[in-house]
């Protein structure tokens, strides 16, 4: 008994291209909610400046202020106003919501929305 597998490559890539476009976007929104919810935030201008700079429909999250680079990298988060903030916020974003978006990545690859 034999059988015969026919790969349609261009039917894969268009999925997998649909995927990409859809979650994209998705995972920026969330990925962006979760850096600021670790972000500093003394006037909140920093965090703001982030809502209106990241495109996420292109993957970019952008805090941008003089000051984001040097608030991000270096000395002591004021956690005044916020008590979670921290240097590097993204990256704690992303450290501590690893599962969170694994799972919506999957739903998005299974065709479910998050």
């Amino acid at each position: 008994m034999s059988f015969k597998i026919t790969f349609d490559k261009s039917a894969v890539k268009a999925r997998i291209e649909g995927i990409k476009d859809k979650s994209i976007p998705i995972m920026c929104n969330e990925a962006l909610k979760d850096a600021n919810f670790y972000c500093r935030e003394d006037s909140g201008e920093l965090i703001r400046s982030a809502i209106r700079f990241s495109q996420p429909e292109n993957g970019l999250l952008i805090w941008n202020t003089p000051y984001a680079k040097r608030m991000y990298y270096n000395g002591f988060p004021s956690t005044d106003r916020n008590a979670n903030a921290s240097l590097m916020w993204a990256h704690k974003g992303f450290e501590n919501n690893r599962k969170k978006y694994e799972r919506m990545l999957q739903k998005l690859a299974d065709g479910g929305t998050p």
